[in-house]
């Protein structure tokens, strides 16, 4: 990986990466890598420096390319030149569509937060299949400026002020200490052709309007600002990561038992530990017994030290993601709010129109009611969305096109076999596909309340409703499932 290996000349990146590699050790020799390329001159300009280590380093480079169905014609012309570029190159490149906007609507999210979300997912199954070790995105110093910004605006600790992480499980980000006006550069001396995205020139996206519209006014402060805010998160990050280090031997001190039903910390341990150290071990327990990886938020990190001083007025509370806390004999205790064993299952129970069911197994109790007019939930500006209550307050609800639906309905556990067709794909898929899709740990699937029908799954609580029941203009009365204290 000696740098002499190669023709460096003024423009030419290859001796910055390879600093960057070497100082992260982000590859080694005989490594698998995915690389993500979308096309654009930031990923191109990645895949073109791997490909010269590619020799020198026994690199196995595989290409991922999603196209997000967003700038129809465009987004296929995206596709087709990295299919040519792979066989340019003889790399073998992978090539998913997925419809973007009518997953963001079906989720809930923005059109950048499921884009993000179908592409990493897209790395890591090309990863696992052809067994790559490593995961190559194309972020540069401008993005993690950006990113700064944004969580500063966002309100954001000290984890997001850091930034994006040089490195993280098998993500690496090679161009990480470069700007993009470096990359544009050895882009044009190379000669190397990429795509233009005419949606990176619109504001409506949030990263956009921080690129185009705030980063230029703080260059007007500061012509230097971009390489400042690059050394400040670098600097946090070195701060992150030291106390994430002192955390994490806190939390195996205060450690009492970890099983994955049960996570139980010492709270005398707890006491005195300064504020920051005792946050980031409550949220290494929360973690552990979520299964998640997602830290808890601020809200949910100040009722934690509310119910450790004694302040929560009670001997507990409920954490995002339904994660019971409770305080007993001087042991703070995480475990999920059901008591079940995988693999037992829970037995079916009828639901009534117009009444309740309780699941006592699963402290989950089901409301069911007809209505003749529906306010659909994004209109209304004073709730969450029903995946975010889900998590966030243990409450999800679905509407449904009611003569769409073949009574009885009935709520059970997922059994072998079990099929759907979410909202807005085709195709159905099996459950425990979708179980791994989304993430859920597998101490969970058997807490997930399936809705059924005499055809089969209506609905998923917490994530997904059947396409086959989705209101439409001609629907003329509406189920409506309320689950309350769901898992």
């Amino acid at each position: 990986m000696d740098k002499e290996l190669f023709a460096v000349s003024e423009f030419d990146i290859l001796p910055s990466v390879l600093k960057t590699i070497r100082r992260y050790d982000m590859l080694r020799p005989g490594e698998g890598v995915v690389v993500g390329v979308s096309g654009g001159i930031d990923s191109m300009a990645l895949l073109h420096v791997l490909w010269r280590l590619q020799e020198p380093c026994q690199l196995n480079l595989h290409i991922a390319h999603l196209n997000h169905s967003i700038r129809g014609e465009a987004a296929d012309g995206d596709a087709g030149f990295v299919e040519k570029i792979g066989r340019d190159l003889g790399i073998p490149a992978y090539i998913e569509q997925v419809d973007i906007p009518a997953q963001a609507e079906r989720l809930g999210l923005t059109e950048e937060e499921a884009g993000r979300k179908a592409r990493y997912g897209l790395y890591e199954r090309i990863a696992d299949q052809v067994g790559a070790t490593r995961i190559a995105v194309g972020h540069h110093g401008d993005d993690q400026a950006e990113t700064v910004v944004m969580n500063l605006v966002r309100g954001a600790g000290l984890r997001g002020l850091a930034g994006m992480p040089p490195l993280r499980g098998r993500v690496i980000r090679p161009l990480f200490e470069l700007q993009k006006w470096q990359l544009e550069a050895y882009c044009r001396e190379q000669q190397i052709p990429w795509r233009e995205d005419a949606t990176n020139l619109s504001i409506a996206y949030r990263r956009n309007y921080i690129r185009w519209e705030i980063m230029p006014r703080l260059a007007q402060l500061n012509p230097g600002v971009l390489s400042r805010i690059m050394h400040t998160a670098s600097t946090l990050r070195e701060d992150w990561q030291l106390l994430e280090s002192l955390a994490q031997e806190q939390y195996q001190r205060a450690l009492v038992e970890s099983t994955p039903q049960r996570v139980s910390l010492c709270l005398s341990r707890l006491v005195g530990l300064p504020v920051a150290l005792r946050k980031r071990v409550v949220d290494f327990a929360y973690q552990e017994i979520s299964g998640y990886g997602a830290s808890l938020p601020g809200a949910s990190l100040e009722q934690m030290e509310q119910l450790i001083a004694g302040e929560a007025g009670g001997k507990g509370l409920t954490l995002p993601e339904a994660i019971e806390v409770s305080l007993i004999d001087n042991v703070l205790i995480f475990s999920p709010r059901v008591k079940i064993h995988r693999g037992e299952g829970w037995s079916p129970r009828p639901l009534s129109l117009g009444s309740s069911t309780i699941i006592e197994e699963l402290n989950v109790t089901i409301y069911t009611e007809i209505l003749t007019t529906v306010l659909a939930w994004w209109e209304d500006a004073t709730v969450l969305q029903p995946r975010d209550a889900w998590r966030q307050e243990g409450t999800w609800w679905v509407d449904m096109d009611y003569g769409s639906v073949e009574m009885p309905l009935l709520v059970r556990s997922r059994q072998p076999g079990d099929r759907l067709q979410p909202l807005g794909m085709e195709g159905s898929k099996k459950l425990q596909d979708l179980f791994v899709d989304e993430k859920i740990p597998k101490h969970l699937r058997d807490k997930v309340p399936c809705i059924v029908d005499g055809q089969g799954i209506v609905a998923v609580v917490g994530l997904h409703q059947a396409h086959r029941t989705r209101v439409t203009e001609a629907t003329q009365r509406v189920l409506r499932v309320t689950v309350q204290g769901c898992t």
